[in-house]
């Protein structure tokens, strides 16, 4: 890492790089957009939680996140990622209540 990074600037940088706006990304790692909009400026220090709390609506690692490597797409549009972040540190249980309720939307969907 060099001497010039900066949390804002890389959370901006992978922001854009998944195509999110900022009140997307502040949404799923439930801040508020004005203290995103800060961070990005580099005008506040988020603590490691709040950094931590944004790779994961990234859906990246916090290691990658100091690693400065450009983050590969992984195929998912930024809807989509909210949903998995949403639903990743769910129970089993959990999760096939959500799967059970995702398929039943599809097929009404389709039935109209």
């Amino acid at each position: 890492m060099d001497n010039n990074f900066s949390i804002g600037n890389r959370i901006r940088e992978l922001r854009n790089q998944k195509h999110l706006s900022q009140e997307q990304l502040a949404l799923s790692a439930e801040i508020t957009t004005a203290y995103l909009g800060q961070i990005e400026r580099n005008e506040k220090n988020p603590t490691v939680a709040v950094v931590a709390k944004l790779c994961g609506a990234l859906g990246i690692e916090l290691s990658d996140f100091f690693s400065q490597k450009e983050m590969p797409q992984n195929g998912l549009d930024s809807l989509t990622m909210q949903i998995v972040y949403q639903v990743k540190n769910e129970n089993d249980e959990v999760k096939q209540i959500i799967l059970q309720m995702i398929k039943q939307a599809l097929k009404l969907k389709k039935e109209k």
